[in-house]
């Protein structure tokens, strides 16, 4: 089983994610995914054998250049109306390329949006195809380093201090070690 297959199945077989990805699917968001912090858990939790919960947010991306930011919280909404019991987060990737640096470039799509985010087994966003059923995912930086339990930083934070403290100053927060101890965190 490749490590992308391995990540599929470990959705697939989740009926919650499922659930999340058809609720996804039905808001007909351009480029619309779940990424992030619920898909990159859940795969920690079935690899490490503990029990499968939804520790944070559920977010939902997208990239639609001709919907105003404000949509945002009219779909953030409309989900929580559907399924109240999540945290919903939702954020059209068009209006993101600069909430940590100003001078960072535009985002050219979800994939693109998805591959800036700080640490690459985050870097994980899930959709489903066209048939309804399928899992298909993007992983702009692959999936090793999610199910080989390695968090770094993305090339883009490594590239200064300044960038690299942002990182630094993830991991201190999210202590993800202490919940995965298996978890090898590194600079580079």
């Amino acid at each position: 089983m490749t490590p992308e297959s391995q990540v599929q199945a470990i959705i697939t077989a989740n009926p919650e994610l499922m659930h999340i990805l058809e609720l996804i699917r039905d808001c007909h968001l351009k480029q619309g995914a779940l990424a992030a912090g619920s898909i990159r858990n859940t795969v920690w939790q079935v690899l490490s054998g503990q029990p499968v919960a939804l520790l944070s947010d559920i977010d939902v991306v997208f990239f639609d250049p001709e919907r105003p930011a404000s949509d945002d919280l009219k779909i953030h909404a409309h989900l929580t109306e559907l399924a109240p019991q999540y945290q919903w987060q939702v954020k059209n990737e068009v209006y993101m390329a600069h909430y940590n640096f100003p001078d960072a470039p535009e985002f050219t799509s979800v994939a693109d949006a998805i591959g800036h985010f700080i640490e690459v087994p985050t870097c994980i966003g899930a959709y489903l195809d066209e048939d309804g059923e399928t899992v298909r995912l993007i992983a702009p930086h692959g999936v090793a380093d999610l199910v080989h339990f390695r968090c770094r930083p993305i090339p883009f934070y490594q590239q200064d201090a300044q960038h690299l403290a942002l990182f630094r100053q993830r991991m201190a927060a999210k202590q993800w070690q202490k919940t995965w101890p298996r978890l090898v965190v590194s600079e580079s």
